[in-house]
């Protein structure tokens, strides 16, 4: 017993040192993510300038549709389908001249049942023989089906007479030049310039006409006979053509057949074309052919961009138009 008279072994034992937290454990270090780069200003100008010009495009795209390529589809009733030869009629898929861009404009006409009439709207100084000859029968072809009006803007001369013969009735303004009715060849000789430069061409040909028009040499006395019965041969079917549009003699078209074009009110003296006026009364007189009462709608099948120019401008593209190649100077001297 103790001094206190208390026996240690009944004494309650110490209470037991409480044990320290055990502590988390670091985790294992991770590497830490390296800082974003700020995107620079030049980079943030250049995204912002091609999402708007990629919305501009866009939004121009469907503007055109609405305005212009979609007239054909949003015209519900009677129209006029306006076609344009604004440039040399020629093949080759050269603009509005080319006879497989009418032609397919022209199947889309005869066979759109809104279609009441065809308006040509024609200002060109005309082509080669064989591609205004395509177009000039797909005129006469459509015009089995419907009424063709052609409304002359500067000039309808040549070919593009040729074609303007085939429709019901033509339009001009006093001023216009119409007709040219007559054959053209233009056979070019570069041999003297060569010569003085130090250029000689050797051809070799089978077959004696092979290499006649040739511009390195100059025609010879049969080649230029050949060539003036092959034009008298054309002229005949021009003045055939002529005769059978206009519904006139052959005789009447060939005293008018000099080559000469006359100006608007000189034609219709003539007998060339019907009538004097503009743009708008081709329209009317399209849709009175057409049975069309009221305001008629104006179908065009080309697809037109407004913003075309500005595009060209901002993308800084040439058009290679201007370019001259063998192709385009062999077409100069076809027969036209």
């Amino acid at each position: 017993m103790d001094a206190y008279g208390q026996d240690p072994a009944t004494q309650p034992a110490p209470p037991a040192a409480q044990e320290a937290p055990a502590q988390p454990q670091a985790a294992p270090s991770q590497p830490q993510p390296a800082p974003r780069k700020r995107m620079s200003a030049g980079a943030k100008w250049a995204i912002g300038l091609g999402t708007a010009f990629l919305l501009l495009v866009f939004g121009s795209c469907v503007l055109s549709v609405v305005m212009l390529g979609g007239v054909g589809d949003l015209a519900m009733g009677d129209s006029i389908a306006v076609i344009r030869i604004t440039d040399t009629i020629q093949g080759g898929g050269i603009g509005s001249g080319d006879p497989e861009y009418v032609l397919d404009q022209l199947d889309q006409a005869v066979a759109d049942t809104r279609v009441k009439s065809i308006l040509l709207r024609i200002d060109s100084p005309g082509g080669t023989v064989a591609a205004s000859q395509e177009i000039m029968l797909g005129v006469r072809r459509a015009r089995e089906t419907k009424p063709v009006v052609t409304s002359v803007g500067d000039v309808c001369a040549s070919g593009a007479y040729m074609v303007a013969s085939q429709s019901d009735e033509i339009v001009v303004s006093p001023g216009s030049t119409v007709g040219s009715i007559g054959v053209i060849i233009s056979v070019a000789n570069i041999e003297e310039l060569l010569s003085k430069v130090g250029v000689e061409f050797t051809t070799l040909t089978q077959g004696e006409f092979k290499d006649a028009g040739s511009m390195y040499r100059s025609l010879t006395a049969t080649e230029t006979a050949m060539l003036n019965e092959q034009m008298a041969l054309i002229q005949n079917q021009f003045v055939a053509d002529v005769a059978s549009g206009r519904g006139m003699s052959e005789a009447e078209v060939r005293e008018l057949a000099t080559g000469w074009a006359w100006l608007g009110s000189e034609a219709l003296e003539l007998g060339l074309v019907d009538s004097i006026g503009n743009y708008n009364d081709a329209v009317d007189r399209a849709a009175e052919l057409g049975g069309i009462e009221g305001e008629p709608y104006l179908v065009n099948y080309e697809y037109v961009n407004p913003l075309a120019g500005f595009y060209r401008s901002l993308l800084r593209v040439v058009s290679g138009a201007g370019d001259i190649d063998a192709g385009t100077l062999e077409r100069m001297q076809l027969p036209r």
